[in-house]
């Protein structure tokens, strides 16, 4: 029997902090709501405790009966180590929401553990969102290929069977097994995706500095709009479409002035081709792996959903929403609405 049950959900990331409501009322539908906020934890880590109390106020937390926990800013570069990090952002958590039970996903998969637990052992909590979300999907998919585009990484993660089937846990195995692959629709910078772009029918080589991002050329291509424009620009200014385009100009160390917009554009679609390609090789890599009678749906979650549609038509596979039924507003939380959704499925047997 279900009981009332109000639950937070935060992922805490890198670049952004996200968090959702959860209300599970007996005999009926969950309801949620979601905040999320823009930090950028490497360069202003001290922030972090300013910018949960603040999400927290937007989501009226104060009562809930839990806390869900999931995280990817402990690799952030202000810590010394990922073990570091990881208490930093528990520490935060526990100060900012003292009265609040806080549990946090094992990468085992199998419980919640309070935070007592994740100071004793960091390192099996690291880096958690993905397994979140995948376990939250793979109990409504059997057979699928979640792949998860952010800002920032990809995540391309096997469902068999109503199971996670990663073969990594660690970011550093699922790099290597093609189940993360680091580029993302808004902060990644395009001179890792291209080593030339063409320019005047000719290749030319890019400049191996932060003149912009892949918002810049999704910007340009109408693939997001600058409410979605979300990260940092590369120089400081705005996020037109001409100020964008002033910024991918200078990859090629030209200028808004030497390159006309017709130019301009056709790098951003070079661009967007190369990340596609990234993208492919990495759900390739995973599917190459899988030994299925037939090749899965896509299941398209996060920010860059879109860049998944374009991949399953090129590859002829069926591309499905995650959720049932779809919600855009949810994908873009998806590891904050898994966390709070996955820990009050275990509260409840509790009781």
């Amino acid at each position: 029997m279900r009981t009332n049950l109000r639950l937070g959900g935060f992922d805490v990331g890198g670049a952004n902090v996200k968090a959702v409501r959860l209300d599970r009322l007996a005999g009926e539908a969950d309801t949620w709501r979601a905040a999320s906020l823009p930090l950028a934890v490497w360069r202003e880590p001290d922030r972090l405790e300013t910018v949960l109390a603040a999400v927290g106020q937007r989501l009226h937390l104060d009562g809930a009966d839990a806390l869900a926990l999931t995280m990817t800013a402990e690799l952030a570069d202000a810590f010394h180590t990922k073990r570091e990090g990881v208490a930093f952002v528990c520490r935060a958590v526990a100060r900012v929401f003292p009265e609040l039970s806080v549990r946090a996903l094992s990468l085992s998969g199998r419980d919640w553990f309070p935070l007592e637990r994740v100071f004793e052992a960091p390192l099996d909590f690291a880096a958690n969102n993905w397994l979140a979300s995948a376990l939250y999907v793979a109990a409504r998919h059997d057979d699928a290929l979640f792949v998860d585009i952010g800002s920032t990484t990809t995540d391309i993660i096997p469902i068999r069977s109503g199971r996670v089937a990663a073969r990594g846990l660690t970011d550093t195995q699922r790099l290597t097994h093609g189940e993360l692959v680091y580029t993302g629709i808004l902060r990644t910078n395009p001179n890792t995706l291209a080593a030339t772009v063409p320019v005047a029918g000719l290749p030319c080589r890019t400049a191996a500095e932060h003149f912009a991002t892949m918002a810049d050329v999704h910007l340009l291509l109408g693939h997001i709009t600058t409410a979605d424009y979300t990260c940092p620009t590369a120089d400081g200014r705005g996020t037109t479409p001409g100020e964008a385009a002033a910024r991918l100009a200078r990859l090629v160390c030209a200028d808004a002035e030497s390159l006309s917009p017709a130019a301009i554009r056709g790098l951003a679609a070079s661009l967007c081709e190369r990340q596609l390609a990234t993208i492919t090789e990495g759900v390739l890599q995973v599917l190459s792996a899988q030994d299925a009678p037939a090749a899965p749906p896509l299941l398209a979650a996060g920010s860059g959903a879109f860049l998944v549609r374009e991949l399953g038509r090129r590859l002829g596979l069926a591309v499905l929403d995650p959720l049932t039924p779809p919600d855009p507003a949810a994908l873009a939380v998806l590891p904050a609405l898994a966390a709070a959704s996955l820990l009050a499925d275990r509260l409840e047997k509790d009781l």
